[in-house]
């Protein structure tokens, strides 16, 4: 079919005029860092009182009242930016508005917003006054709006998909053309955040090895897509670019990596090309070699950011493997999808941090550099050493309103305040959205009770990490900017009020019982039998575990310790660990590790899938073939009829012939057991098809196997089905499930649902769907070592399974294992207050004697618009009681009896 032409923004045939820069004028010719500087200059009217010849701004963190004062340690997030870009700001107002805390951040040049280069004047003018205040520069580190700076760059600098030949001859003539390619459906319109854009593609030649030639290249402007003739519509000649000749079967057309538009104003952005295997220039220079010199030239003395403290790169990841859907992406520029990978290696990681660490070089140590630590998996940032610390956009993520992941975002924060370069600045960005909108409708922030607030800042001051706020407090509106009362003691206004810290953060939990009687350190042979691995070898070294991949060319392996005691619902987990690090990369990629609450061994069903087979009409049974439609996924929460259980849908192949398909599990039969689950089949089955017909079969080891039962399900409901296995009791067996399309053959809809398939007591009730669900944390781990806590809230049973999974192959020391169960109930004393948190979903109850003896306290006299009857004033008892996922900041009533002498 013929994709309609989708809007386009008009590409001239150079970057002259692609859009409207600072200042509300259009741009003009080459918009270089020398016309950044020239809009720079224009605005000195402002900045009459910094007429010098070299501004003596003092060294990053010397006088920052951010690094130095007291807790809350707090500043206004990118509001001061969007404030200050309107044509009608006046400078007074918005500093007397964003001078009451401990600094700002926002854009400052256009490489994602245009006209964001007119802050530099209310930036410059803000730190000349404040110069005891942070001003930092946001900046996106992933990509760029390719009409910012574009002489800096060459075609091979950006990342491509995974391109086609160029079937037709292209002559070097300007305007339209249409041509034909060898995949069309590679090339996308109606895409980007918005869905109004076209992708921005590349042509070059190819070498005589076949390979992309991103030396002769030419960008383009994509107009429209016609999958049935195999054609593409371009506009050529875009982008500072001329049109080239290019002849058919020896050229080659990439459609750019890119994300946004973020904003409406703004253009789809290019993904810089980091890697080791970036192709370089004519003058053997890489994307990092410009992307540095471009930064290192702003932030110089005579730069026009010269006053700034440093700057905070925006989604600057370590992986951009697997996020575009169909296509892959061509990091080493070979014309074949890699995904960033290439012999083994992360090369696009390894790169990241080599410009990093090009770019602390030219910075020197003159200015903070911090990178977007967000918890988006193997994307988190790992130039440990070099950052001075990280951004968490959302903590503990974007989506997760609940806090469900309080050890993951914990343990990431307190190993970059172990591991990040002097002087150490960590933030957290206090942001929720509702799921599903970076992927196309504009961000929506939800509901939040005022404890989750309360539970987020609380993390900050306990990893010693400051806290700016996109998700502003009521009665945050275009002339007023409301700061939450947690950090400004409410009604009282005063930043920094907490003061210094008197310790650490304590961990209630770890200070409890030991489930493990001490047995996990060190370890010893007996208890290394409980560990089980299919991936990896594990052995005791002088006490401790160590475990290494079978597969040298694994991305990651697993441990599971098995038959653990529990004492539920609460589970606190403290691991050292430590590890050698990820051979071919750079000494400063720290490995990802996972720790995973598993559900009883009697659930057999979880996220981790079991391999699927297929059989077709009298044919013999096979691996199942995506091809046929033989499908297996894993549901955590299938519902029907209001009904709902974790499960796993199946589908019977049906695109080659009709059949069935099926899964298996081993397991060893207990006495007085039987197999309980339940079955259900979608709507869409039950008013289209005839129904799937379940089947469950055993197999002792070397023996055929036996049916157990045959259902025919025909209805969108779930029902529970049991099948006695007291004749396989004390024998290992293999369980077969099979999902068979109906006795008409019709395999329309054949959506075959297994729910919370399980081995119980016989008569015994089944476990509910959280039990196969099981709860995952991360952290960090390095060579030096380091402890971290998981916590997991909803554990059932009396003994479960620890499931632990690091990436890379090379080995992984585990020092010592703990299990305390408990809440991780966490708390932090000040010179001027008291915080306690409470992750669990159940209240608690602490004792303040205990915690803090000799000391009082009161609750913050909060403001009438957040939550007052929390924060009212009142003075609080020994005991206090934490509601579930809350945290509280008390103040002291005494606070001069408690400052620690001055020497």
């Amino acid at each position: 079919m013929t994709q309609q032409r989708m809007p386009v923004d008009r590409c001239p045939p150079d970057a002259k005029s692609s859009h409207q820069w600072s200042f509300g004028r259009p741009a003009e010719p080459g918009w270089t860092l020398r016309r950044f500087r020239a809009a720079f200059a224009a605005c000195l009217p402002l900045l009459a009182a910094l007429v010098v010849l070299k501004p003596a701004f003092p060294a990053a963190g010397a006088e920052l009242e951010i690094l130095n004062g007291g807790y809350p340690r707090a500043f206004f997030f990118r509001q001061a930016e969007g404030i200050a870009a309107r044509p009608d700001a006046e400078y007074e107002p918005w500093s007397t508005q964003f001078e009451r805390l401990m600094g700002i951040i926002g854009k400052a040049a256009d490489e994602e917003v245009p006209g964001r280069s007119r802050n530099v004047a209310f930036f410059t003018r803000f730190k000349r006054e404040h110069p005891d205040q942070l001003v930092m520069l946001h900046f996106n580190g992933n990509a760029r709006d390719p009409r910012f700076e574009p002489e800096r760059f060459f075609a091979g600098h950006w990342i491509y998909h995974n391109g086609a030949a160029i079937l037709d001859d292209l002559p070097a003539a300007r305007g339209e053309a249409v041509f034909k390619v060898s995949d069309a459906s590679l090339f996308k319109v109606g895409m980007g955040r918005y869905h109004d854009k076209n992708e921005d593609i590349g042509l070059c030649e190819l070498n005589p090895a076949g390979r992309p030639d991103w030396s002769r290249a030419e960008q383009v402007q994509l107009l429209g897509v016609d999958l049935k003739n195999n054609t593409i519509r371009v506009r050529r000649g875009c982008f500072g670019t001329k049109p080239r000749v290019f002849k058919r079967g020896r050229a080659y057309a990439a459609a750019h990596c890119s994300e946004g538009p973020w904003g409406k104003q703004s253009n789809l952005l290019w993904f810089y090309n980091y890697s080791t295997t970036c192709p370089k220039d004519a003058q053997g220079r890489t994307c990092a070699d410009h992307a540095v010199q471009s930064l290192a030239e702003m932030f110089d003395d005579n730069g026009p950011l010269a006053a700034f403290d440093g700057l905070e790169f925006d989604v600057l990841f370590n992986s951009h493997g697997g996020r575009h859907g169909e296509r892959g992406i061509d990091i080493d520029a070979d014309g074949r999808r890699d995904d960033g990978w290439v012999d083994g290696v992360n090369v696009y990681g390894s790169g990241v941090i080599e410009f990093i660490r090009l770019l602390r070089r030219k910075l020197d140590e003159d200015k903070l550099i911090l990178g977007d630590g967000s918890f988006r998996g193997l994307t988190q940032q790992r130039a440990f050493g070099l950052l001075n610390g990280i951004e968490s956009e959302g903590w503990p993520g974007l989506w997760d309103k609940e806090v469900q992941d309080w050890s993951g975002g914990l343990n990431r924060h307190f190993f970059w305040s172990a591991n990040g370069r002097a002087p150490v600045f960590n933030y957290i960005n206090h942001k929720f959205i509702e799921p599903g909108d970076m992927a196309g409708r504009p961000e929506r922030r939800p509901e939040v009770p005022f404890n989750i607030h309360r539970l987020v800042f609380a993390a900050a001051v306990f990893t010693d990490s400051a806290v700016t706020f996109a998700y502003a407090p009521p009665g945050f509106g275009r002339n007023r900017a409301t700061i939450w009362d947690e950090l400004v003691k409410g009604s009282a206004q005063e930043p920094g009020w907490l003061g210094q810290p008197l310790g650490p953060a304590q961990r209630m939990a770890l200070k409890t019982p030991d489930l493990l009687a001490g047995r996990g350190h060190p370890f010893t042979s007996d208890f290394v039998r409980r560990v089980s691995s299919e991936d990896a070898v594990v052995t005791l070294d002088h006490g401790r575990l160590k475990a290494e991949a079978k597969d040298t060319g694994a991305r990651e392996f697993a441990v599971t310790f098995n038959d653990l005691p529990l004492d539920g619902p609460d589970l606190t987990v403290a691991l050292k660990a430590r590890c050698a690090p990820p051979a071919g990369h750079p000494a400063e990629m720290a490995r990802l590790i996972k720790v995973s609450l598993m559900g009883p061994e009697e659930m057999l069903i979880s996220p981790d899938l079991p391999d699927l087979k297929m059989a077709l009409r009298n044919q013999p049974e096979a691996p199942a073939r995506n091809e046929t439609g033989a499908s297996i996924r894993f549901l955590p929460r299938a519902t029907f009829e209001n009904e709902t259980h974790a499960a796993y849908f199946t589908h019977p192949p049906y695109r080659d012939g009709k059949g069935y398909s099926a899964w298996e599990r081993r397991i060893a039969v207990p006495a007085e057991a039987e197999l309980v689950f339940f079955t259900a089949i979608s709507e869409a089955g039950e008013t289209r098809g005839d129904g799937v017909v379940f089947q469950i079969e055993a197999a002792p080891d070397d023996q055929l196997p036996k049916s157990l039962l045959r259902a025919h399900e025909t209805r969108a409901r779930w029902t529970e089905r049991r099948v006695d296995l007291t004749r396989y009791a004390s024998q290992t067996i293999k369980l077969r499930f099979i999902a068979d399309c109906g006795p008409a053959d019709n395999t329309t809809a054949d959506h075959a649902h297994w729910g919370d398939v399980q081995i119980v007591p016989r008569g015994a009730a089944p476990l509910s769907a959280e039990a196969a669900l099981p709860e995952t944390h991360m952290s960090w781990v390095d060579e030096r070592g380091f402890q971290s806590v998981f916590y997991f809230s909803k554990v059932q049973g009396k003994r479960g399974r620890l499931r632990i999974t690091v990436d890379f192959p090379e080995p992984l020391w585990i020092n010592a294992l703990s299990l305390h169960a408990v809440p991780d109930l966490m708390t932090r004393s000040f010179e001027n207050g008291f915080v306690l948190a409470n992750p669990s979903p159940r209240q608690q109850t602490l004792d303040l004697s205990l915690l803090a003896p000799g000391r009082a306290f009161r609750r913050l006299k909060g403001t009438p618009a957040q939550d007052p009857s929390t924060n009212n004033g009142r003075p609080v008892g020994k005991q206090i009681l934490l509601k579930a996922r809350d945290a509280l900041f008390l103040f002291s009533a005494s606070p001069d009896s408690i400052r620690p002498p001055k020497n």
